[in-house]
Parts: C-alpha cells; sequence; structure tokens
C-alpha cells in the first residue's frame, strides 16, 4: 500500500511514517525499571512527544473504521501502541478543554468556562511540572489556555503563527537538534478545525482542500443518526437557531450536508499528513527508542448528527476524541475501552512518563499502567463533561453537564423544556432514543442524577442546577 506525502509524491509505508511509526516491529521497545517510573533506561529518562490537532472526532480515523477517511500517520501509531476508544473531553471547546489538559481540572474549576476567559486560581501547571522533573518543554502551535504559555513553564512559539506546514517545519527542526535533557515537546496543530470556515463557506486559513464533488456517489452517506432526535432538550436547536453564523445549516439539504462531511474528512487527513511527517522526524533521530507518543485532539466535531455542525453541545461527536499512547515498553495493537478524560488523565499520565508526582491539585488518572497491561481496568464509575453555548465573550449562553457510565450517558441543561436526557450507549449508541421519558427507566435516570450531584458537590460546582423533575 502506498501512501501520499504532502508534497504529493508516492513513497512507501515505511519511508513516510518512518521507523519509529511503521505499524509492526519498527522500532526497539526497552522494559521500564519499575511500576512507578517511566524511565527506559537506569541512566535517562524518556523524551515524551504530544501531538494534538484541534476538532477531530473519534471517530475520524481509518483505524476506527471510518471507510471515509484515510489516516496512515495515525492509524500507524495506534498499531504500535493503544488506542483509548472512550476518551472524553472536559468540555467541547478549545480553551477550557485545553485549560485543563494544563492543569488537570475541571474547566468550572479554573473559571474558564468558555473562549477569552482567564484562568482563576493557581494551580500547579503541567509545564512547570515537567520543568521541575528535569525536562526542556518546548511548545509548537496552537495553545489557547487561559494564561500564557511561559506562566504555564514552556518555551517555543504558540499561537503567534497559524499555518499547520510551518508547525511541522518548527517541530521537524527541533526533532532534529541536539538536546542534552529530556524534552516534553507539544506540537499542536490547528485543523481539522478548518471546518467552521468550511462551513460557513469562507477560505480556509491553512489553504484548499479541492472543490467537493457534486455527484452523491462520490460523497460520504449521512449518518445513520442524522435525524433529529425526539424529546430533544429544546435548549439545543435554540441555540442553533439564534447563531446562524456559527451554525449555517440551516437550509442546507443532503448534498451539503455530505459536501461539509467530504471536506471535513479531507482536513483531517492533511492534518494527518502533517502528523506523520513530525513522527517519519522522530523515527529516524536518535531520539526514537526513548520517546513516548501521545496524540489527542482537543475537542470532536458535529459530523451531522442530529443535523449538528460544530461543536459544544453533549452528543459523542463532540465530546468523544481520538487517544492514542504508544512508546517504549507499550505493545501495539491495543483498544482500550476503559472510560478515560483527557483533560484530567493526559497530565497524570504524562506526569508518571516524566517519574514526576502529580500534585494533589490534579483530578485524573494515569493511563500508563492500562497501556501497559498492569492492570485492566481504572475502577472509574463515571466520567463528567461539561458545556456552554457561548462565543467567547460577546455571548454567555446555558450551561449543561454530561455524565458518562459504562453504559449510560446521562445529560442535563440548566433551562428550556425537557432538559434531561438518558441513552443507553450499548443499545443506542447513535443516541436517538431518550430513555429520560421513558417511566420504566425512572430508577436509572434517578441513579444518574444522584451521581451528577454527588460530583458536583466534589467538584465544587454549585453555579448550575442539578434537580429536575
Amino acid at each position: 500500500m502506498k501512501y501520499i506525502s504532502r508534497d504529493k509524491k508516492q513513497v512507501t509505508r515505511r519511508d513516510f511514517l518512518g521507523s519509529a511509526v511503521a505499524a509492526a516491529g519498527a522500532i526497539t521497545l526497552m522494559t521500564p525499571m519499575s511500576k512507578g517510573t517511566a524511565s527506559v533506561c537506569s541512566d535517562t529518562k524518556p523524551n515524551i512527544l504530544m501531538v494534538m490537532t484541534d476538532q477531530q472526532t473519534a471517530s475520524a480515523l481509518s483505524c476506527a473504521g471510518n471507510p471515509y477517511v484515510h489516516t496512515p500517520a495515525l492509524d500507524a501509531l495506534a498499531a504500535r501502541g493503544v488506542r483509548f476508544e472512550r476518551a472524553y473531553v472536559t468540555q467541547p471547546l478549545c480553551m477550557p478543554c485545553r485549560s485543563s489538559l494544563q492543569t488537570g481540572r475541571y474547566p468550572h474549576e479554573i473559571g474558564v468556562l468558555c473562549n477569552g476567559m482567564d484562568m482563576r486560581g493557581e494551580f500547579p501547571m503541567l509545564g512547570s511540572l515537567m520543568a521541575d522533573a528535569g525536562y526542556e518543554n518546548t511548545y509548537i502551535g496552537k495553545w489557547h489556555v487561559g494564561t500564557s504559555f511561559e506562566k504555564a513553564g514552556y518555551t517555543g512559539e504558540a499561537s503567534d503563527f497559524r499555518p499547520d506546514d510551518r508547525k511541522t517545519q518548527v517541530a521537524v527542526s527541533f526533532l532534529r537538534g541536539i538536546h542534552e535533557k529530556p524534552f516534553f515537546l507539544t506540537v499542536s496543530f490547528m485543523n481539522p478545525h478548518n471546518v467552521c470556515q468550511l462551513a460557513r463557506g469562507q477560505n480556509l486559513p491553512d489553504g484548499p482542500i479541492g472543490a467537493a464533488p457534486e455527484n452523491l456517489d462520490a460523497l460520504p452517506s449521512l449518518p445513520d443518526n442524522f435525524a433529529l432526535p425526539d424529546h430533544e432538550p429544546s435548549v439545543i436547536r435554540e441555540e442553533q437557531g439564534k447563531h446562524p453564523e456559527i451554525y449555517p445549516t440551516g437550509t442546507w439539504g443532503e448534498l451539503q450536508w455530505r459536501q461539509y462531511l467530504w471536506g471535513y474528512y479531507r482536513l483531517v487527513e492533511k492534518v494527518d499528513a502533517e502528523v506523520g511527517m513530525v513522527l517519519e522526524t522522530l523515527g529516524k533521530s536518535k531520539y526514537a527508542d526513548n520517546t513516548f507518543v501521545v496524540f489527542a485532539s482537543d475537542h470532536g466535531e458535529g459530523i451531522a448528527m442530529h443535523h449538528w455542525n460544530q461543536k459544544q453541545v453533549l452528543y459523542d461527536p463532540c465530546t468523544r476524541v481520538p487517544l492514542i499512547l504508544a512508546g517504549p515498553g507499550i505493545a501495539g495493537q491495543q483498544v482500550c475501552s476503559e472510560l478515560v478524560s483527557t483533560g484530567l488523565d493526559i497530565p497524570m499520565t504524562l506526569l508518571e512518563l516524566a517519574g514526576k508526582e502529580a500534585p494533589s491539585s490534579m483530578r485524573g488518572r494515569s493511563l500508563y499502567a492500562l497501556a501497559l497491561k498492569k492492570v485492566t481496568t481504572l475502577d472509574r464509575p463515571y466520567v463528567v463533561a461539561e458545556t456552554m453555548f457561548a462565543r467567547g465573550d460577546e455571548y454567555k449562553g446555558p450551561q449543561g453537564r454530561m455524565l458518562r457510565t459504562d453504559r449510560y450517558k446521562y445529560c442535563v441543561y440548566e433551562r428550556g423544556d425537557q432538559p434531561e436526557q438518558l441513552f443507553d450507549m450499548h443499545a443506542d449508541p447513535g443516541e436517538t432514543n431518550n430513555l429520560a421519558v421513558n417511566n420504566e427507566c425512572r430508577n436509572t435516570l434517578s441513579q444518574h442524577r444522584q451521581m451528577l450531584q454527588q460530583w458536583a458537590v466534589e467538584t465544587s460546582d454549585t453555579d448550575f442546577p442539578y434537580v429536575h423533575s
């Protein structure tokens, strides 16, 4: 099989992905010293490369079974590591979830409820903690956190430049350089976030992707859950109709929806090629055998589910994202179904890899033992996400909360008709049948209400109303 690089030349799988990301047997795996540390050699700590995309939903990977997108770089990374298939964000919006990742706290705890808000309070920051562990911290690309990246303990180039190909160039230069200390390098790409401009019919900030086909046979199919669901909280469509500049889909027909999906997947492929170049460079470097790679996206995208584009709503395409961990000692071809909270668990995992004790302020759990198969479960009863329908500081709308247990997903919005949703995610992964209106499910609904109320007390989420009848 052949893949296309950024300059459109055909190259082999091994050449394109490099020795560090080829799917089978291309790197030397070393065994960690002990359960409590991630060091792979007695005299050195591992390097850590975190790669982020923006607005990539969990299903937007060919290794996740999506026939409409081709992601060879991320597929190969997943093939040599573990893909967490139930990874949820703390909030499906850029700044809140990115601020969570740097603090290990929920957005409401740090006061970053929407874009454009400064972080409230003093919390240990991931970059500073990694520096304390002896790491050289460099951050390349989109920042969008409620404080500066210098205050958070990083050096490098953050949001002062946008094009993804430039981020790749800076990252490649870094990985080809000489580093006397172990490094923690973050490469934060913009795409497929350009889908926002795509949906509005605007020029794409990171360059064109070509014209979408006019022939329906050449376009992705509409999702099975494209239709508006019954008994949906009224606030969802109120917000969608109130802001056509964000959700410009009200007059779209089938062709426009399917062209939007086609464009979204091309944007995913475009950023996958950039990720591939970074991983190829790592694979050819002297750092390949002693570097952990973490890949995640900050939040998802509606992908036409229930007539939704963009993010902010609490349906799975917006709240569930790809998460991959690969590196020394981690067996490949793993798919883990544990419930994960990316904003809380990624910083905990990185600190364990660095051999640094996490502060008590962080609420997450390290995923490293899961990746090593030292444990089979996190023994976590649920994960929680929150949302606020907002447009920066210009408009702050209603809030919502989501609690996901192994089988069920409970959502509640602070106002409007029918504010609650309850889905059986085993029987109804498309979130089409709202069991909150089913009398036979009243006990399950009550249990999830109680769990969310308990979480609210534990996290001091006092400004959101939880009790509905």
